[in-house]
């Protein structure tokens, strides 16, 4: 048994946002990678391998905040009836 166990609508709540972070993540991950190529395509001088970091960058960084964001509205939102 653990001792840190939660009750159920504690459980319920948890799984909520985690699924709420898991769209967000793969929705701003969808949009830092259209943003992210977009805007490495504009840097014509520089090396690819870096143009390729801007994209990747993008991309995990749109898809962290989003994720985040979501996550929290989530619990605001399908949570906050306690």
């Amino acid at each position: 048994a653990e001792s840190m166990a939660l009750d159920r609508e504690t459980q319920e709540c948890v799984r909520k946002m985690k699924g709420g972070a898991m769209l967000g993540g793969a929705v701003g991950s969808a949009f830092g990678a259209i943003f992210g190529v977009m805007e490495a395509t504009r840097y014509r001088e520089i090396p690819v391998s870096q143009r390729l970091g801007l994209a990747l960058r993008n991309t995990v960084g749109g898809g962290i905040v989003f994720a985040f964001f979501l996550a929290i509205g989530t619990g605001i939102r399908g949570c906050g009836g306690r």
